[in-house]
């Protein structure tokens, strides 16, 4: 393609939108994804490949649907105090995401934005907040989001690649791409960290997991079972369809028969053990079923905190192989580093214990 050709597509592409985004308008000749324009506004191209036109400097951001996940992104590169929105009222009424308030006390007083669904956005509220861009993970609600004509960006965590490209991005939302690489470097090294210390275990010596919620017997496949074989264990999940959550039979989680069960809470875990059905399974005969830590977000969904997720879940499968890991220090050094958070002893052992206290 020609400088002159790529050009002329770039404008025309412009061309199509107005204050906002372009559905589909991002093509081959967007080299990048972020793009100053002057000294009033820049692009970014999203998660669904919509070119959306946002104010130079950004310094109010909603957060609507997966507000956890996408609030610690933010925190991730210093720009938590941008965020307009506080927690949509089922985290507020759990102490499981306190720390969400604790990293960013400022959130508490902020107005409420969702109900308890995520499609439940008060339009009114999101206007008289006047943000500068939406952050969103639903793609079913971006429609309804722009009719109250302020940007909105899409964002996806489907497997580790997206990372990458939401911090890219989220990096020229808010101005703070060193802040974004350094996070991607720290992910690179942790990721390159556990897979030299499984070199050489062969496959038969990796445990059978399956992440579950025990109440709905369903598995986020993408997420899970990228970060189970990425720790060194087999997800029994791993040959199912692609996308969206599996759901499956108790006949079927005892035909695969785990070694270990990972779970979201400590209740799903009192919920394994008292259900006779999943008594004869290795993992329930061994005593081998945990709740994932939680701090900013559960470990087990689609969080910033992911590389600890695989840390934390290869200590369980490989205990002696990494042994060296001390995952107090991890959160520690990760809180510090990203969240600019200093958490207490009582902070690190909740996020491990699944956010008892």
């Amino acid at each position: 393609m020609t400088k002159g050709r790529e050009n002329h597509l770039r404008k025309l592409a412009m061309a199509l939108c107005m204050w906002g985004a372009c559905w589909g308008a991002a093509t081959a000749a967007e080299s990048t994804t972020c793009d100053v324009h002057d000294s009033h506004t820049k692009s970014v191209v999203d998660m669904a490949g919509r070119t959306v036109i946002l104010p130079r400097d950004v310094n109010r951001i909603a957060t609507v649907g997966s507000v956890p996940v996408l609030n610690g992104y933010l925190f991730a590169l210093g720009a938590g105090k941008k965020i307009v929105n506080s927690l949509p009222p089922r985290f507020t009424q759990s102490d499981r995401w306190r720390l969400q308030t604790a990293i960013a006390p400022y959130l508490a007083d902020r107005p409420v934005l969702q109900g308890q669904a995520n499609s439940e956005v008060s339009l009114e509220t999101l206007v008289r907040l006047s943000p500068d861009v939406v952050l969103t993970m639903n793609l079913l609600g971006i429609r309804a989001l722009e009719t109250a004509k302020i940007p909105v960006v899409y964002l996806e965590w489907r497997d580790a690649s997206d990372i990458r490209k939401n911090m890219e991005i989220l990096g020229c939302v808010v101005d703070r791409a060193p802040r974004s690489e350094d996070y991607l470097r720290y992910f690179d090294a942790t990721m390159d960290r556990v897979r030299r210390t499984l070199e050489g275990v062969a496959k038969d010596s990796r445990p059978k997991a399956l992440y579950f919620n025990p109440n709905t017997m369903t598995t986020p496949l993408l997420i899970a079972n990228w970060w189970i074989e990425e720790a060194g264990g087999v997800s029994v999940t791993a040959a199912m369809a692609k996308g969206g959550n599996a759901r499956y039979s108790h006949e079927q989680v005892l035909a695969w028969n785990p070694d270990i069960l990972i779970v979201n809470t400590p209740e799903q875990v009192a919920v394994v053990y008292q259900d006779e059905r999943f008594s004869k399974l290795n993992a329930v005969r061994n005593g081998k079923v945990y709740a994932t830590p939680i701090g900013a977000h559960s470990w087990g969904q689609r969080t910033i905190e992911q590389p600890l997720t695989v840390l934390w879940t290869a200590k369980l499968f490989h205990p002696k192989l990494f042994e060296q890991f001390d995952m107090e220090n991890e959160v520690r050094t990760f809180y510090r580093r990203f969240f600019e958070y200093e958490p207490s002893d009582e902070d690190i052992r909740s996020i491990l214990k699944g956010g008892t206290r």
